[in-house]
């Protein structure tokens, strides 16, 4: 007696293309997550940087870097990447930065916003403020128009803004 192999029904081929889809929309959602911890860790890489190049300049000066640059709001200052402020950390700086042409010359994060600065600090009184916009590109928090301060929202800071949550 001769046996008759059956195919696979529609039902289970369905079932095995939905399986699938559902695991790579699981594998998107993962990865995306991982790229999101991967650039702010690479962000706060930078803000460490250029903390201990501040600690550094501060034991051999006497006080933390100057602002200096273009002013942006609340008279936070974008960081001049240079040689002799940040010693060997330089090239990281300038590999993290990724710009070319007249964007070169600041310290920026991994979405390529300026990092921002403010001696002495508004809320860090003693010392500086030291943050990054974030992934959103936006000071504070983009959801609610009237929280436009540092420090709220995605962004990454040396300090706790006092209307956070």
């Amino acid at each position: 007696m001769k046996r008759f192999k059956h195919p696979f029904t529609l039902i289970e081929l369905l079932c095995v293309i939905i399986v699938i889809a559902l695991l790579a929309a699981i594998s998107i959602k993962v990865t995306q997550i991982a790229y999101r911890r991967a650039d702010e860790t690479k962000t706060k890489t930078v803000l460490e940087i250029i903390r201990t190049a501040n600690e550094q300049y501060k034991a051999k000066n006497g006080y933390y870097f100057p602002n200096g640059g273009s002013s942006y709001e609340t008279d936070f200052h974008s960081i001049e990447l240079s040689p002799e402020l940040f010693g060997e950390s330089y090239e990281t700086l300038r590999t993290i930065a990724g710009e070319t042409g007249a964007n070169a010359d600041k310290v920026r994060d991994a979405w390529g916003n300026a990092i921002r600065y403010r001696n002495p600090g508004i809320y860090n009184t003693s010392s500086y403020d030291l943050y990054s916009i974030g992934r959103d590109k936006c000071v504070g928090d983009a959801d609610d128009a009237t929280k436009k301060s540092p420090g709220l929202g995605d962004d990454i800071a040396n300090f706790r803004n006092p209307k956070a949550k």
